[in-house]
Formats: structure tokens, sequence, C-alpha cells
């Protein structure tokens, strides 16, 4: 069987080890990697890039600090069984958004602090992203831009069966001003709602290729309730400005959120495709 992994940091995996590629900032622990070892005489193609956009995945390069990346269907084998799609979150400015309203609020050096954000790709002063503020757009864009990827690994991979696995919820009910979450209580708000409305455009996409081999995977609602910031075992990093400045990647998965996805899209994968585990 022969696994490829689309999409975007919350696929790649940035900052848990090891990493495989240091321009697309992925682990070779990542749920798809994962998911690939736990599924015999599985092999893995992984194209997920931390920073890419459904653009980026279907057409467009994506510029990084080390490198520029080919569009990931690019690189999409024609013989893939399984195709898994997390991606959609940078299309709505929805990660760089939220690192960039706790790094205003955690690190006072207005330099440094302006570097950060821009090696983000956020100004300064900007506020959350939301259309129409450049490269941002709403939900009914997100949904139509997974259609197209949809279409285009049809038409490259005829065999594949397509699974949206949705981004983990980063906040949820139990999320608090903490000492690893400096958001208030209206920007949690703001980003829970950003996060249903990307839930939703999963479920768009999917609803107009129903007859395409397309599954969404769900793990909003699921980690919403309990794993989310401010949980006893949350499935998601913590923000501190040592972390980020360390190299950290905060409010992303961290290594148990991609062991709980992979063991989920594992039990999916074997209920649809008949494999023995």
């Amino acid at each position: 069987m022969h696994i490829a992994a689309l999409g975007s940091s919350f696929a790649a995996g940035p900052s848990i080890a090891p990493q495989t590629s240091a321009a697309a900032r992925r682990s070779g622990n990542n749920y798809a990697s994962l998911l690939s070892r736990s599924l015999p005489g599985s092999k893995l193609t992984d194209l997920s890039s931390s920073g890419a956009t459904l653009l980026n995945v279907l057409s467009e390069p994506q510029e990084t600090l080390l490198a520029t990346l080919p569009p990931q269907l690019e690189g999409l084998p024609s013989d893939a069984d399984i195709v898994t799609i997390t991606a959609g979150g940078n299309d709505m400015g929805y990660s760089a958004g939220m690192l960039g309203d706790a790094a205003r609020l955690t690190i006072d050096d207005r330099e440094l602090l302006g570097m950060m954000l821009e090696a983000m790709g956020l100004k300064k002063d900007a506020a959350a992203a939301r259309p129409p503020a450049d490269g941002v757009v709403g939900k009914k864009e997100v949904a139509a831009r997974f259609v197209a990827v949809i279409d285009a690994v049809r038409a490259r991979a005829p065999k594949a069966k397509i699974f949206l696995v949705e981004y983990l919820a980063v906040f949820g009910p139990d999320t608090a001003v903490a000492s690893d979450q400096p958001l208030g209580e209206e920007r949690v708000a703001f980003y829970r709602g950003l996060a249903r409305e990307l839930k939703e455009a999963y479920r768009d996409a999917a609803g107009a290729r129903k007859d395409s081999g397309v599954e969404v995977v769900s793990f909003a609602d699921l980690s919403e309730q309990g794993r989310a910031m401010g949980s006893k075992e949350p499935w998601v990093m913590g923000f501190t400005a040592e972390g980020l400045m360390g190299g950290g990647t905060p409010f992303h998965p961290n290594a148990e959120g991609h062991k709980g996805v992979a063991e989920v899209l594992a039990e999916r994968v074997r209920a649809t495709m008949r494999v023995a585990g």
C-alpha cells in the first residue's frame, strides 16, 4: 500500500524529532509516518510542508526560508492508494494569526518582535488576519480550493482513497489564560470560530465530491472537548516566548497529538481499505 501525505504544518509536524526536511519543517514522527509504520507493507511519500496553503498543495511553489518547494501535487505518485490532506488553515490566517497575537503579548523587545512576526509573514501592527487581508480567504474559498485539490488528486492518482484529516483543536471550553497560553477570552473565541469555519470547509468540500472516494476524518470536535489547550493532556503545544525563540512551534500538534491522529486514522484505513493490522 502506498500512502501519500499532503498539507501544512498540522500534517508536517514541525519541532517534532526527528526532522526529515529542514525546508519543509517535516517530522519523521508525524501522523502520516506513524500511520505508514502501523500498516504492514506500506510505504510513504510525505509531501507535507509547514506554512503551505492549499494553493501550494495544488499549483503554486512555496517560498520557505531555506528553499523554494514545488507544488506538492507535482510529487504525488500515480500509484497512491491513500492520500491524506490536512490544510486550509494557512489560507484563512489561522496559525499565523494565533502566533502573531501571542507574540505581541509576550515579547517586549520591539525589534525582536518585528523580526519574528516578519519571519511568520505578519506585520508588527497588523490585526489578526481575516478576509480581505492580503492572502487570506474565507470558508467558501477554502472549500473551493479543497475541491480543486481533490479533483487534481483524482486525476493524478485515480485509484486513491482520499482522507481529509481535520485540524486538531487548539482552543476548547477549558482554555484560559495560563503560563503557556497568553490569549484572552475574546481572542480564544475568535480562533475557535475560525476553527469551526475550517471544519465546515472540510465538510463542504467532501460533500461536493461525495462520489469521488473522499472521506473526512473528524478531529475538530473530539480534540476540542478533551485535548485542547487547558485540558489535562493536550494534543497541542503551548505558547511561551522562550519556546518560540528556541525554534518551537506553539499552538501546533505535539507528539502525542500526532500519535492520536495516526491511531484513529489507522482504524479508519483498516475499516475502509480492509487492511490487516
